[in-house]
């Protein structure tokens, strides 16, 4: 009875204890500090977690439309705040995250974001305000190729043989006999073999999705 009742007292201080310790953390602030400091803030207490103190993100404009280009993709951001917006972060992973602070920081912002290198990647964007609340990320897609296909020509066993190479995706290969005018047909994959070329053309190109367009190789007399 005695140990029973020595542990009935030991577990009542626990919970005194457990009570006083969360009183004196909420007067004194670590409460409050603690929530902002795992949200990013620096918010004087009695702030509430309300959605509407969030950044949002309103429109994102990709020239590409989402499509292979062969060309640099500008991607526009627009995003609004009721706290003024002074970072916004983009990222290929949502791990790693790059900044960009090229924009005026304000309540509502606009900011564009220029790619240009060979990439075909999805992009993550968020945005920050002062008060350290962060926005959902919003995705898009980049895909960029500047790159040409390339056009092999061989005798092989008294056949000609054209093969094309792509590093993404071919589309057509063209045959003219002026360099001017030219008759196309659809093609696939990365890798693709004509056998057997019908020589009535003089010239053969090929196109990849992107609209890069290879080297015009002779082909007939």
């Amino acid at each position: 009875m005695k140990k029973d009742r020595r542990n009935i007292i030991i577990f009542i201080a626990v919970i005194i204890f457990v009570v006083f310790s969360s009183y004196f953390l909420f007067i004194s602030g670590v409460t409050n500090k603690f929530k902002a400091n795992v949200n990013r803030l620096s918010a004087s207490i009695g702030d509430d977690h309300n959605s509407s103190f969030y950044p949002v993100i309103t429109m994102v404009i990709n020239s590409s439309g989402e499509k292979v280009v062969n060309e640099d993709i500008a991607v526009t951001i627009t995003a609004k705040s009721i706290y003024k917006i002074d970072k916004l972060y983009y990222s290929f992973d949502l791990k790693k995250w790059n900044e960009e602070t090229n924009f005026k920081k304000d309540y509502s912002i606009t900011c564009k974001l220029v790619f240009t290198k060979n990439m075909n990647k999805k992009l993550y964007i968020k945005v920050e305000n002062e008060k350290g609340y962060v926005s959902y990320p919003y995705e898009t897609i980049l895909n960029i190729d500047k790159e040409n296909p390339i056009i092999k020509t061989s005798n092989f066993l008294g056949d000609k043989k054209v093969g094309i190479e792509d590093n993404n995706e071919l589309d057509l290969v063209q045959y003219s006999n002026d360099k001017v005018n030219w008759v196309s047909k659809r093609i696939k994959g990365k890798n693709y073999t004509i056998n057997n070329i019908n020589e009535n053309y003089k010239y053969i190109r090929v196109v990849d999705k992107a609209g890069n367009i290879s080297k015009v190789k002779k082909i007939g007399n």
